[in-house]
């Protein structure tokens, strides 16, 4: 509130000094002894400076303007840097040539009311990035805000989500697929590289080629899972059986994909313990992205008519 009130006041100060140089040959003529001239030249001098002041403030809002104009394209290089480095220790890791283990935390489905702030908060104070597979969910725009802004992966779960509608045909799936990349893109700025099947992609039986063919045309790959806290199954979970089903897949995998789902209070309540837990296990927590060794890229299919 202040540079603007200092920005008004930038041609009012202009039009002062004008003012002031006009009026003060006026006054000499009435004023042979110079005392009221000599006022208003020691006047005129507090209000240059005070001009000055201000220039130099404009010219300090400006560089800084310039500075967070290129924040963005700074942040995605140091990301792009460190993703290239994570998956440089993922081929080391396949090659026994580190004792290194990564561990990557998924949740589908979301974002839900209360559950999806409160798993949030838990990787943000635990310092850990997740990835989170969206539907279109246009009444939790602030939550899907906040999972950007805090630096975890934004992936794309299909529009609907409606089991029977997503797989109807191998056309339907890609539209509900293209349709969320549009959403996704046009509300948030961010495109997404990574899909994941609803019910994984064994769900979508012969379906499965074409649709994999158009995710790579569109520059997607998928992604499925290795461990899970068991979540999306049938039947009452607890916070205990949520963590000891989560560890027990983990089991001694090296890099793992694990399955959680954002509206699971079960999970919520484990969440810190499994997070601690895979850390004292030596697991680094890192955020998916397209290029890593578990998500599946197919070919294209050419002169493929969707």
């Amino acid at each position: 509130m202040k540079t603007k009130q200092k920005s008004v006041l930038l041609p009012v100060l202009i039009t002062a000094l004008m003012v002031v140089t006009a009026v003060s040959a006026g006054i000499w003529m009435t004023d042979p002894d110079g005392e009221r001239l000599q006022n208003i030249r020691g006047e005129l001098a507090a209000v240059t400076a005070e001009n000055t002041l201000l220039t130099d403030d404009v010219a300090a809002l400006q560089a800084a303007v310039e500075e967070q104009k290129a924040l963005p394209e700074a942040i995605n290089r140091q990301k792009e840097e460190g993703f290239r480095l994570l998956g440089q220790l993922e081929q080391q890791i396949k090659a026994g040539e580190s004792s290194k283990k990564i561990a990557y935390l998924t949740f589908d489905d979301g974002p839900y009311d209360e559950t999806t702030d409160a798993i949030l908060d838990i990787l943000k104070e635990k310092k850990v990035h997740a990835t989170f597979f969206l539907r279109h969910r246009p009444d939790h725009i602030a939550q899907i805000r906040r999972e950007i802004r805090e630096g975890h992966t934004i992936a794309n779960h299909t529009y609907s989500h409606r089991i029977k509608a997503v797989y109807q045909s191998a056309e339907s799936c890609i539209k509900e697929i293209r349709d969320q990349q549009q959403w996704l893109t046009e509300t948030f700025g961010v495109t997404p590289e990574i899909y994941r099947f609803p019910g994984g992609s064994p769900t979508a039986g012969n379906k499965k080629q074409a649709i994999a063919a158009a995710l790579a045309a569109d520059g997607l790959g998928y992604v499925d899972w290795n461990c899970h806290t068991g979540d999306g199954l049938p039947g009452e979970l607890t916070a205990q059986k949520a963590y000891q089903n989560a560890v027990n897949s983990t089991g001694e995998q090296k890099i793992v994909v694990m399955l959680m789902h954002d509206y699971s209070r079960a999970t919520l309540a484990a969440l810190p313990d499994i997070i601690d837990t895979l850390k004292d296990k030596g697991y680094l927590l890192m955020p998916l992205f397209r290029d890593l060794s578990l998500i599946h890229i197919s070919e294209p299919t050419r002169h493929l008519r969707i």
